[in-house]
């Protein structure tokens, strides 16, 4: 529960700038965090658009959602009951997850040689509270992660402040308290906010998820028991990645350490400074990088466009709610930069393979990250193939995953990568909301569908047991890629292809707009991200191979027309799809019919 009883407040990015933080932006400093989600949780402006619908669909809802975005705020008891936003106070938007609170949270399993001693004195007087036993997790269990997740943290009353790493004596102490602490250097620490459970609902004996008893705790408290509403911790926690040495990937994501085993080995990697301003301090080689770079391009090209030339004021029928502050120079310049950050990451998450088999174009997109391509809520994130076949001459003769910049709509004839959630039959008769595909994620309780790439690792029977199932599509145990063949056209001479990732649809932004009843802000929102180019899809990958012949009617790739093609084609069908992968589709027209079998019967026996 959140409480204002801290002995030391949570203190302030003012509190630390003036040893981590530099206006220098090639500065490896600390100060970075300035430009990055986490600094910027509670001004995002995507979801401040989001928790005001959530608020609408579920009194309280407001509460979960400020808990991670703006922890400080929370523990100080501001945003318990105002969970509109309207307890926070200007300089939470500054701060967001600041420094001084990830450097105060303390590992809730206390481990003898490596957890600070303060630790077990903090744990047991949480375990042993009035209210009953306050531990997130299950004491001197830590393979016991049910309650990782949901911010389950647990923060230092005292602004004894933690890190990775220790301080020999005669070398230059920091001029606070501190504490060695290795919870710091893992993803379990990462996993308090990056699982995320909607605890409204209570997962039911036959696989669907029912609304808990209103005002009264979850059941079980347990978040396997909860709907799943993201589960980037869990894949990761599954993945080769976090098993055993980790993963060698030759220095994809950046800093100076090859081997990926943690979250902070890629979003926080290593690299060279100093953590302190002053000269005298150690340089090293494992500085951790304060970028927490990610996926996020859109949130900050969203947040430069509304933040930069003055306040924001949120409004709603009865007039003003929040006023959320200017962007401070040093604020914009870090966040320019990282955008930079933010696409190289990008553009390191996939690899991209073409391969011709007859008269099919395969592609194969490969999974490079320690979780699911894409993670992270589903807020119209999507990742989709862009195949654009030319003939001798360059001239485009067809597309598949055409994206319009104008109207920001993408063609349905190509594979896209979501996942969807939706409301089912019975939360349609307890809201009145249509049943099927939505946006309300305080609502939302059944997975409609999820088609992301697993990660490295990757089997069926984890994925599910960390609520991240794969959901109307298939993917064999081990297999972090996934193949889509395209059927090339007459003509074609080569084809380019492009994997575009965005971080949020039209759909998304307009239902944010207009599911809003309560404040202006999904508006502002939309107008925004008119102004910013409606979320321009970026390119993660892009290839062009060069084609050589085919035989009409070889449908298998074996450059023969034979049994097996019939065959192939008789299997498949009366089958249609928009997206241009069908098996037996010999024709390319997306159908596989009396056409297909005629020119398979036209050209049988023809090879190369």
């Amino acid at each position: 529960t959140p409480s204002n009883s801290l002995t030391d407040e949570i203190f302030s990015f003012s509190n630390c700038v003036s040893c981590h933080a530099s206006v220098n932006t090639e500065s490896t400093l600390p100060g970075r965090w300035q430009g990055s989600l986490h600094a910027n949780a509670v001004r995002d402006p995507i979801f401040l658009a989001a928790v005001s619908i959530a608020e609408q669909d579920v009194a309280g809802a407001g509460e979960t959602c400020f808990k991670c975005h703006a922890p400080g705020a929370w523990i100080d008891g501001r945003v318990e009951n105002a969970t509109d936003g309207s307890g926070l106070f200007f300089a939470d938007f500054d701060n967001g997850i600041t420094c001084n609170f990830c450097h105060r949270t303390v590992n809730p399993v206390y481990v003898p040689g490596e957890s600070p001693e303060d630790d077990q004195a903090i744990l047991f007087d949480l375990a042993n509270h009035p209210d009953g036993n306050l531990v997130p997790a299950v004491p001197g269990d830590p393979s016991d992660n049910r309650y990782i997740g949901n911010t389950q943290f647990v923060v230092d009353p005292l602004d004894i402040r933690r890190g990775p790493r220790d301080y020999d004596m005669g070398a230059p102490q920091p001029l606070h308290a501190w504490r060695e602490s290795p919870f710091h250097r893992t993803g379990t620490m990462c996993g308090t906010c990056h699982d995320v459970s909607n605890q409204v609902y209570m997962l039911e004996p036959d696989g669907s998820y029912k609304p808990t008893p209103f005002n009264e705790p979850h059941p079980t408290g347990d978040k396997n028991d909860m709907f799943p509403e993201q589960r980037t911790y869990g894949e990761w926690s599954v993945s080769a990645y976090a098993q055993g040495a980790g993963i060698d990937t030759g220095g994809r994501f950046g800093g100076n350490k090859p081997v990926v085993s943690t979250c902070q080995d890629c979003h926080m990697p290593d690299t060279n400074g100093r953590g302190c301003f002053f000269p005298n301090y150690e340089f090293r080689n494992d500085l951790a990088y304060h970028s927490w770079a990610g996926a996020n391009l859109f949130a900050l090209d969203m947040m430069l466009e509304m933040y930069s030339g003055g306040s924001v004021t949120i409004s709603g029928p009865d007039g003003e709610i929040l006023t959320v502050p200017e962007l401070t120079s040093d604020y914009q310049n870090f966040m320019v930069l990282a955008k930079g950050d933010t696409e190289y990451m990008l553009e390191n998450a996939t690899d991209l393979e073409l391969n011709q088999a007859g008269s099919k174009l395969v592609t194969r997109v490969i999974n490079e990250c320690g979780h699911k391509l894409m993670t992270g809520y589903p807020e119209g994130r999507r990742i989709w193939i862009n195949v654009q076949f030319r003939d001798a001459g360059g001239n485009v003769i067809a597309e598949h995953g055409a994206y319009d910049l104008d109207t920001a709509e993408l063609t349905d004839d190509t594979k896209v990568y979501e996942v969807k959630h939706g409301i089912d039959e019975y939360m349609s008769g307890v809201t009145g909301l249509p049943a099927g595909k939505s946006f309300h994620l305080a609502l939302n309780n059944e997975i409609l569908f999820d088609n992301r790439i697993p990660s490295r690792g990757f089997t069926n029977e984890a994925y599910e047991s960390v609520g991240s199932p794969v959901v109307g599509y298939s993917y064999e145990d081990g297999q972090h890629w996934d193949d889509t063949p395209f059927c090339i056209p007459a003509g074609a001479a080569e084809a380019e292809v492009t994997v575009y990732y965005q971080t949020a649809s039209k759909d998304y932004i307009e239902f944010l707009r207009d599911a809003n009843t309560t404040t202006d802000f999904g508006q502002q929102v939309y107008d925004a991200w008119v102004a910013v180019g409606k979320a321009a899809p970026f390119a993660m990958d892009n290839q062009v191979i060069s084609l050589g012949g085919f035989v009409s009617g070889d449908v298998n790739g074996d450059n023969a027309v034979d049994l097996a093609d019939l065959n192939l084609v008789l299997a498949n069908f009366g089958q249609s799809s928009p997206a241009g992968v069908l098996d037996g589709d010999a024709n390319c027209d997306n159908s596989v019919d009396l056409a297909d079998l005629n020119t398979v019967l036209a050209n049988f026996g023809s090879s190369l």
